[in-house]
């Protein structure tokens, strides 16, 4: 699994490159375990972090977790044994969330489109 960072505004835009099932579990964790919201939009999907300090939070948790539940120990403890892995993965800096910004193309990125499409009234 590939991770994109990006500034976005406050916070930190995580744009993941992967397999389906991966990028689906990596949404549905970051949102189970710090309320982040995930899109679809560019990448194979794109998660909000809050600041990078949450983000690298999120990868030792990806991995202590599962580790923790299966030989019964603390989150501390699952959490140094799995440290390497977290490690393993290829984070690229790079700022996407500007340069799609500054695209002539209008997207709406981050926006709640509810399926109206312009119109008013839905009637």
């Amino acid at each position: 699994m590939k991770y994109v960072v990006s500034q976005w505004g406050t916070g930190l835009s995580v744009g993941m490159i992967g397999r389906p099932e991966e990028v689906e579990q990596d949404k549905n964790l970051a949102h189970n375990i710090f309320g982040a919201r995930s899109y679809d939009d560019v990448f194979n999907g794109r998660i909000n972090f809050s600041s990078i300090f949450y983000f690298y939070k999120f990868l030792l948790y990806k991995y202590a977790l599962p580790y923790m539940f299966e030989h019964g120990c603390s989150l501390r403890s699952s959490i140094k044994a799995t440290k390497a892995f977290a490690k393993n993965h290829t984070i690229i800096k790079e700022n996407f969330m500007f340069q799609i910004s500054r695209l002539p193309v209008v997207y709406n990125v981050g926006l709640y489109n509810d399926g109206d499409f312009g119109y008013e009234y839905e009637d």
